[in-house]
């Protein structure tokens, strides 16, 4: 059994409405609105889901029941970790839209796929938002408690995770078309991650949710760009050249690597180079903490010392994750110096501006940055914090 335990995606303000969503499941819950016993499977039968006779109300009724203590739970641990965000990203009123018609797309999936017997719980409507955090998401880390023979806990990509809870629910729904598979409705949630799956896709697509260089549009992206340089490569491909070679000249297309003679063993330049490896190879490997400890080390010996631009956001990131606020500062501002042309320059400003402002109590250099971020923003969540944080910067300075 894997149970997800936490993310580390930072929310920029409370997710007020999924806390609300699971006051509400837990209070009908406890309200006896379950089917834990006959007496009380009697009680909510008018409002579970019946495939031979369904009523408009059960749709949206049978989405707040649970059978009991265990389906309560498990359901509310994935809303809680994975609901939180999603609240995040799509607003309170997009949020709340989003999580009920995605209950009702998976109980018309229920439907659709021939099931029998009632259906109650939360379950579709909380694939949707699983569906959405894929994604949005996909480079989130999540941290997984996982039973077998043993309990261990492990961190996962998202994508990950959630790629594989999409498509053991989509074969278990082909292997259950009856809903045979123990009382489980995986017709219902495989039909709410395909609700949130393509919802969420739509909305980045469109422009109608801010896109972000971590979504899973920027991610196939960039895996696109990657294979159409393998293939270009292999077929003899050479940025440099642009002419047609002499004969006997190398292929078109194929340049001579330049000798490199590599620093002798125990010289700085050996050790940075090294340290250049490790960082690469733990951030290819997404161990940041591995990444942030070399990048630490390199500056210790290269005081100008900088990373490619994806590791050295990554460190940064992992920096502020890790409350290392002097380390992240200076982790953001070489980013800053190096690659001002960056898309999203302004989330570089705002970070600093947090960093400055919150953390170290350097207010004329936050101010300055968070000047920075609100020309540059253009979320209305970023605008808000960083108008807000220079607001109390100013006050503060006005005492």
């Amino acid at each position: 059994m894997f149970v997800p335990i936490r993310s580390d995606y930072k929310m920029s303000s409370p997710p007020v409405v999924n806390y609300l969503l699971v006051a509400v499941n837990v209070a009908v819950f406890v309200l006896g609105f379950h089917g834990s016993n006959d007496a009380a499977s009697l009680r909510i039968n008018d409002l579970m889901l019946h495939p031979e006779a369904p009523e408009i109300y059960q749709f949206f009724t049978s989405m707040f029941l649970h059978q009991d203590w265990m389906h309560l739970i498990s359901n509310m641990i994935f809303l809680w970790v994975f609901g939180n965000a999603v609240n995040d990203r799509l607003g309170h009123a997009g949020y709340i839209a989003f999580y009920l018609g995605g209950g009702l797309f998976a109980a018309v999936g229920f439907l659709m796929l021939g099931a029998t017997g009632a259906m109650l719980g939360a379950s579709g409507a909380i694939s949707a938002v699983t569906g959405a955090y894929l994604v949005l998401l996909p480079r989130a880390r999540i941290t997984v408690l996982m039973f077998l023979y043993f309990i261990t806990f492990f961190d996962v990509s998202s994508l990950y995770f959630l790629l594989f809870q999409f498509i053991t629910n989509v074969y278990m729904s082909y292997a259950n078309l009856r809903n045979a598979g123990g009382g489980v409705a995986f017709g219902a949630h495989a039909a709410g991650y395909v609700y949130g799956i393509v919802l969420a896709v739509g909305l980045l697509a469109t422009r109608l949710l801010p896109r972000d260089m971590f979504d899973l549009l920027a991610l196939a992206h960039s895996w696109q760009k990657r294979r159409q340089f393998r293939r270009m490569a292999s077929e003899g491909y050479g940025p440099f050249i642009t002419r047609t070679p002499a004969p006997g000249a190398p292929p078109l297309g194929r340049v001579e690597a330049p000798s490199f003679e590599p620093p002798p063993p125990g010289s700085p330049a050996n050790r940075e180079l090294q340290l250049r490896r490790d960082v690469a190879t733990a951030c290819a490997a997404h161990d940041l903490p591995a990444a942030a400890r070399g990048y630490l080390q390199l500056l210790q010996i290269a005081d100008d010392g900088v990373l490619p631009q994806a590791q050295q956001l990554d460190v940064a990131n992992h920096l502020m994750f890790t409350q290392n606020h002097p380390a992240a500062a200076d982790a953001y501002e070489r980013f800053l110096k190096h690659y001002p042309i960056y898309q999203h320059i302004g989330d570089i400003y705002l970070m600093l501006g947090l960093l400055y402002g919150r953390y170290l109590f350097q207010p004329d250099r936050a101010q300055a940055c968070l000047d920075q971020a609100i020309v540059r923003l253009s979320d209305p969540r970023k605008l808000e914090l960083a108008r807000n944080d220079l607001a109390n910067l100013r006050k503060q300075r006005g005492k």
